[in-house]
């Protein structure tokens, strides 16, 4: 990584309020090298390729701790793998019921959290900040031909 690259996401990190450490460099560089909706074990598996040797418990822990930062999100497609992104703006996410591609799609009413459940329906909710949706469906290029 080179030297402003480290000064950039050593920034970001600590306006976040983390430290910013060897492993969590690394795992928030390599989350926005590959881009898209990851596992974490293809984090780690950059990582290794690149000539970083990092545990996978520490992959785990260092994405739990950027989700919680606000510099990752968990890109929720439902039940199976989780999946993290790079970034912080709260979005949805299109699942493809034929290839599994995953794709992100903007917040469907205004801003996060978007939608409210009716309060008179369910006063047991409190304070609600943050709605997943997930869209299912065929993406284009599984989609019959119209």
């Amino acid at each position: 990584m080179d030297v402003w690259r480290t000064v950039e996401l050593s920034a970001r990190l600590r306006t976040a309020g983390l430290r910013a450490t060897g492993p969590r460099l690394a795992v928030l560089d390599a989350l926005g090298r590959l881009g898209g909706h990851r596992r974490a074990d293809e984090v780690h598996d950059h990582l290794a390729n690149n000539g970083y040797d990092l545990a996978r418990t520490s992959v785990y822990n260092v994405l739990r701790d950027l989700t919680a930062a606000g510099l990752a999100l968990l890109a929720d497609v439902g039940p199976g793998v989780t999946l993290y992104e790079a970034g912080s703006a709260l979005h949805h996410h299109f699942v493809c019921r034929s290839c599994g591609s995953v794709q992100d799609v903007a917040c469907a009413v205004g801003a996060h959290p978007c939608l409210h459940p009716d309060a008179a329906t369910h006063p047991g909710i409190g304070t609600l900040d943050e709605t997943q949706i997930i869209f299912r469906g065929l993406c284009s290029r599984c989609s019959p031909p119209p």
